[in-house]
C-alpha cells in the first residue's frame, strides 16, 4: 500500500546530493582500483596508472564535502557530521563514514607518491612549493609518501573496494523503499562504480597525452564488459521490481512510460550505457588490429635478427604521434557519456523510490 500524500518521497529526502556523493566515491574507489590495475599487471601504462591514481583522492574528498552539507553540518557546526561517529557506531552510514575516513588518506598518500613519480619521470625539474626538494631529498620519516609502499598500496585497493560496496549497499538498507531494497542494486551500483572509475581515468590519462590510447586495450575491454553487466542488472532490477509490490511497481513505471521515462530511455540507456558501449567496442577493435601489428612486427624482427623493441618502439610512435593534451576524441567522448550516465543512474534510482507505508 502507497503511503499518503502527505508522506515525502524518497527523492525528496536523499535528493541530488546523496546521488553525486553515492557517484564520487564510487568512481574514486574505481579509479584508484583501475589504477592499482595498470601498476600490477601493465606497468607500460604509466598515464593510465598515474592519471587513476591523481583523480582518486580529490573524488571522494568532494563527496566527503557533499555528505557534511546533506548532513546540514556546514563548516560553522562540524560536531553535527562527528555524530555520524559517534551516533549509531553500528549502522551502515556510520561504517561507510569509518571506511571512506581510511580510505581517502590512503588514496592522498598514493597522489603524493604518484606526484614523485611524474616529477622524476618529467626530468626532475623545479616544482612550486618546493615539492622537488621533498621529492629529491625526502626526510627519512616521509620516504615512504615519496617511494611508495607495496602494501599501503594494496591496502588502498582493499579500502576502495569497501568504499565502491558500501556505496552500493547504503540506500539497499532501507527497507521501506522496495525497489532500493533488492540484492539486485548493490551489484549494479558496484558494476557501476568500477565502470565509471575506469572511465574517469581514461579520459584523464589521453586527455594528458594521446599516446596513453596505445596501452588502453585491456582497460577498454574490462570497461565494455562492465556496462554489459550494467544493462543486464539494470533491467533485471527492474524487473524483480516489477513483480513485487505495488511501491515496486510504481517505481519501474515512473522509470520506463512514467514521469521518468524520458530520462531513463534517452540519458541513462541510450546515453549513458549503449552508444558509450558502441564507440568503446569499434576503439577496442582498433586497438586490437594495432597490438596485433606490433606483436607481428616483434616477431618478424626477432625471427630477423633485429632488435624487437626499436621496431615496435618505431611503430608506436608512428601510431601515437606527438605527445601533449588532447580533449573530446571519441574515446573521451565515450568516458564522458559514461560518467554522465552514471551519475543519471543514482539520480534516477533515489528519484523513482516510494515508501511502503507500514500498518499496525
Amino acid at each position: 500500500m502507497l503511503g499518503s500524500h502527505e508522506m515525502p518521497m524518497p527523492g525528496q529526502i536523499w535528493g541530488i546530493i546523496i546521488a553525486l556523493y553515492l557517484f564520487l566515491a564510487g568512481m574514486s574507489a574505481g579509479a584508484y582500483a583501475t589504477a592499482f590495475l595498470a601498476q600490477r599487471l601493465y606497468p607500460e601504462a604509466r598515464k593510465i596508472r598515474w592519471a587513476g591514481y591523481l583523480v582518486a583522492p580529490w573524488l571522494v574528498i568532494v563527496g566527503l564535502v557533499l555528505l557534511m552539507v546533506d548532513a546540514e553540518a556546514g563548516f560553522f557546526h562540524p560536531w553535527r557530521f562527528l555524530y555520524l561517529y559517534v551516533g549509531r557506531p553500528t549502522s551502515i552510514m556510520a561504517i561507510g563514514v569509518y571506511i571512506l575516513t581510511v580510505f581517502a588518506p590512503l588514496a592522498l598518500y598514493r597522489f603524493f607518491v604518484t606526484l614523485a613519480e611524474v616529477w622524476k619521470e618529467g626530468g626532475e625539474k623545479r616544482w612550486p612549493l618546493k615539492l622537488d626538494r621533498l621529492f629529491s631529498q625526502p626526510p627519512g620519516w616521509l620516504r615512504w609518501l615519496v617511494e611508495g609502499r607495496p602494501g599501503l598500496d594494496f591496502f588502498g585497493l582493499v579500502m576502495a573496494a569497501a568504499t565502491a560496496t558500501y556505496t552500493a549497499l547504503l540506500i539497499g538498507d532501507v527497507h521501506a523503499v522496495p525497489l532500493w531494497n533488492t540484492s539486485v542494486l548493490p551489484v549494479l551500483f558496484v558494476t557501476s562504480a568500477f565502470s565509471t572509475g575506469i572511465a574517469v581515468t581514461l579520459f584523464t590519462a589521453v586527455a594528458w597525452d594521446p599516446r596513453a590510447e596505445e596501452h588502453a586495450y585491456p582497460f577498454l575491454t574490462l570497461g565494455c564488459s562492465l556496462k554489459g553487466l550494467e544493462l543486464f542488472l539494470l533491467f533485471s532490477l527492474l524487473y524483480f521490481g516489477w513483480y513485487g509490490d505495488v511501491a515496486g511497481r510504481a517505481a519501474v513505471a515512473d522509470l520506463m512510460w512514467g514521469r521518468l521515462a524520458l530520462p531513463f530511455w534517452g540519458g541513462l540507456v541510450f546515453l549513458g550505457l549503449v552508444v558509450p558501449l558502441y564507440i568503446e567496442l569499434k576503439e577496442r577493435k582498433h586497438l586490437a588490429v594495432v597490438y596485433a601489428a606490433r606483436f607481428a612486427l616483434a616477431w618478424a624482427a626477432s625471427a630477423g635478427g633485429a632488435s624487437p623493441s626499436s621496431d615496435a618502439q618505431s611503430a608506436t610512435s608512428a601510431e601515437g604521434g606527438e605527445g601533449g593534451a588532447r580533449l573530446f576524441s571519441a574515446g573521451q567522448f565515450a568516458c564522458l557519456l559514461a560518467v554522465a550516465g552514471g551519475l543519471l543512474l543514482r539520480y534516477l534510482i533515489l528519484e523513482a523510490g516510494y515508501f511502503v507505508q507500514f500498518l499496525h
